[in-house]
């Protein structure tokens, strides 16, 4: 066994971790470590060394290093790196701990391709994007309910699942985890003057602010910055009556309210004590948390008034909360249901300008759809804006896929690079509204699963956005590679079979398009108000704005005028992506099992089973869509015999979806989602599939009618 000698001139918490990532990847490759030493040593000179310097002593380094809270500090540290090797000896330099923490991470993707003994090794990289995070919201006054957060109260307050999280993160070059509710304040601090509306104990208090230091701190160690987002203004009941308001005017999630909502959102925005609770609440915060490094918040939702009144109520708390502490920290306002311009000209004299931000939903609540979103330009968002005076940060939104495995590279890749481009956003943070990825409640325990947390079985997803949004130019290969430490020998059949089946939600999303997560969630063919999209939905849907595609009903025209824009995207093309990528998945998936090894790691398998799944998903909508289509074929030309054809290919729909219920079921098991509030089991709507078939026969019926009617 050789000897690989490290040596490291700088400790600290980030250069350890990094270390200690260099030492798995060497020990796994069969290596024996040694060291960290502090110095390198000329007699014997060791080969080959590992050296690990800075080269810069700055004063914001050294307090870095030393935990100060670096107040005055710049906007982002320098996270740049070179590797550089040659004669034995590989050598990470930067000028922050962050930097040489990602130098580090870099040479243990370079032991895990053997290349990093090579002479004349020379990398040097500095992020694409300032902030790379997660949106993660927690199950603590969440903004709607359902399994996800009620099945991870207690995960969210275990240390063990932060500190494997952030260490998650931290790998694949996170700096970023910003956390929603609606309301923490109570959970996190009290006041003295507000010390009726905190329902706990002075004990379970100081329990929360020993767990959020702890929480913060394992952050902070791993270079990731912690932002707390809000909704305005939410009061949960016992907060209510604390602050000496009826319990009508609480509102503990969206819609429950037991007065009309409009008429209590007024009546909290204009209660004094209300506001100077915000305040009070902001301010305790930041003194509190020291490792606290941005707050953020909208002035629209569950508020009232014009948009300058509704404003002015977030200067006056959130800003002044601000101001009051003293800490110069990021304040991120986003813009839902507000003018930016109003909000820039109101809220960004109020704060350090390098400290201000304008948070936007990218791509509303689809990111799985086109990786270049065209709403900024539709919908005229920055009208009004200077753009080279304005930070923006994007929230990038997954409300597509919260069950099987989804891991293209080349879709991330463009979309991160479109995100680039744009001069103005320094960055983005990613996630769900109505999931989070903690503990793996969906997944049955017992079979295969080995592991905890549902981010393990979504690994790939997590090392793809981060990754590729600190360097977009990360070659494939590099996840290829981290594939095998879950896959084994079948990570390269798994991680193509991953990139053909990811492909088949972003088709049917631009296709059939619905703006908001409780509209439509296309893993599962739901809405929250009507259930299972039926094929009639289909036929009246809209494509995504600004995608390029061209809808079902609006194809069946223009293909009786003479044909489409051969620039555009058809619903025949949709319907080619998903025959041909469910066939792709499902060949890879079968070239995976014909291996028969003797020992087959626990999340291969696992991936076989989302591979077959997510095919048979892709060939149900295959079958789904082009049965719409005859259908408007049918009503265009005046042809009921196409509902016919219609109904056949939803006949076959059926059994693609019994397929999808069968692989779904061998190891996943029902929960009620969050925001879409339905069940999310493919065998619970079988009968609503079969209700198709009927559907189309009954148009058929129709249009037959009227044909003899008109004859």
């Amino acid at each position: 066994m050789s000897t690989v000698y490290i040596v490291s001139e700088v400790r600290s918490p980030l250069v350890d971790f990094g270390l200690a990532e260099i030492r798995t990847a060497l020990q796994a490759d069969g290596f024996e470590v040694v060291g960290p030493w502090p110095e390198l040593r000329d007699d014997p000179r060791p080969e080959p060394v590992i050296v690990v310097r800075r080269v810069s002593s700055s004063d914001e380094v050294a307090a870095f290093v030393a935990g100060a809270d670096g107040l005055s500090g710049p906007t982002y540290p320098d996270e740049s790196f070179t590797v550089s090797g040659a004669g034995g000896r590989v050598v990470v330099e930067a000028a922050h701990p962050r930097g040489l923490l990602y130098g580090c991470l870099e040479v243990a993707d370079l032991v895990r391709a053997q290349t990093w003994t090579e002479d004349g090794l020379d990398v040097a990289k500095s992020p694409s994007l300032s902030v790379r995070g997660v949106k993660f919201n927690l199950p603590y006054e969440p903004y709607s309910n359902g399994d996800p957060f009620r099945q991870n109260l207690e995960t969210c307050f275990d240390l063990e699942f932060w500190r494997d999280y952030l260490d998650e993160l931290a790998r694949n070059r996170y700096n970023c985890l910003s956390l929603w509710s609606l309301h923490p304040f109570h959970l996190m601090v009290s006041s003295p003057e507000f010390r009726d509306a905190n329902p706990f104990t002075d004990e379970e208090i100081a329990d929360h602010e020993r767990f959020f230091h702890a929480l913060f701190g394992h952050a902070r160690d791993r270079g990731i910055d912690v932002y707390l987002f809000t909704w305005n203004i939410y009061l949960p009941e016992p907060v209510a009556r604390g602050l000496g308001l009826p319990a009508a005017l609480a509102n503990s999630s969206e819609g429950t309210e037991t007065i009309n909502r409009w008429d209590a959102a007024r009546a909290r925005q204009r209660a004094p004590q209300v506001s100077a609770y915000y305040e009070e609440m902001i301010y305790r915060l930041l003194v509190t948390y020291p490792e606290l490094d941005g707050i953020g918040t909208s002035g629209s939702e569950a508020m009232s008034g014009t948009g300058s009144e509704k404003e002015q109520w977030v200067v006056d708390t959130y800003l002044r909360g601000i101001e009051r502490s003293g800490r110069r920290v990021k304040f991120l306002h986003r813009t839902n249901m507000q003018s930016t311009a109003d909000i820039i000209a109101m809220a960004k004299p109020m704060i350090d300008p390098t400290r201000f931000y304008i948070s936007w939903k990218y791509s509303i609540a689809h990111c799985y759809s086109h990786p270049r979103p065209a709403f900024e330009d539709l919908l005229h968002v920055w009208d009004g804006v200077d753009l080279e005076q304005t930070q923006f940060l994007f929230t990038v939104r997954n409300d597509d896929v919260h069950t099987h495995r989804w891991g293209d590279v080349d879709y991330v890749r463009e979309y991160v690079r479109g995100i680039v481009e744009k001069n103005y956003a320094h960055g983005f943070y990613w996630g769900a509204d109505g999931y989070l990825w903690a503990r793996d409640f969906q997944h049955v325990d017992h079979g295969h699963k080995t592991w905890r947390w549902d981010f393990e079985r979504q690994r790939l997803q997590f090392q793809l956005w981060g990754r590729l949004a600190y360097d977009p130019d990360t070659a494939s290969d590099v996840f290829e590679r981290l594939a095998r430490i879950d896959y084994g020998d079948d990570a390269p059949t798994l991680y193509e079979g991953l990139r053909h089946a990811s492909k088949i939600i972003p088709a049917v999303n631009r296709l059939c398009w619905l703006d908001l997560d409780f509209q439509w969630h296309p893993e599962g063919c739901l809405t929250r108000d009507h259930g299972l999209r039926t094929v009639l939905d289909f036929l009246d849907s809209s494509p995504m704005p600004g995608a390029g595609t061209i809808g079902i009903r609006e194809f069946a025209r223009t293909e009786l005028r003479g044909g489409a824009d051969a620039s555009a995207e058809t619903p025949l093309d949709v319907i080619a992506v998903l025959t041909e990528e469910s066939h792709a998945a499902d060949e890879l998936a079968t070239e995976a099992e014909d291996r028969t090894p003797s020992w087959r790691e626990p999340l291969a398998t696992c991936a076989i089973l989302d591979l077959r799944a997510t095919a048979a998903l892709g060939r149900y909508y295959a079958a789904k869509i082009e049965a719409a289509l005859e259908l408007a074929r049918a009503e265009e030309r005046e042809e009921p015999e196409r509902a016919v054809r219609s109904a056949e290919l939803l006949d076959q729909a059926v059994e693609h979806w019994k397929a999808l219920g069968f692989f779904w079921g061998q190891h996943y098991q029902p929960y009620q989602m969050a925001r879409v509030d339905r069940i999310f089991g493919y065998p619970f709507y079988l009968d609503d599939v079969r209700r198709d078939v009927r559907l189309a026969q009954d148009l058929g019926d129709r249009l037959s009618r009227q044909g003899e009617v008109t004859q």
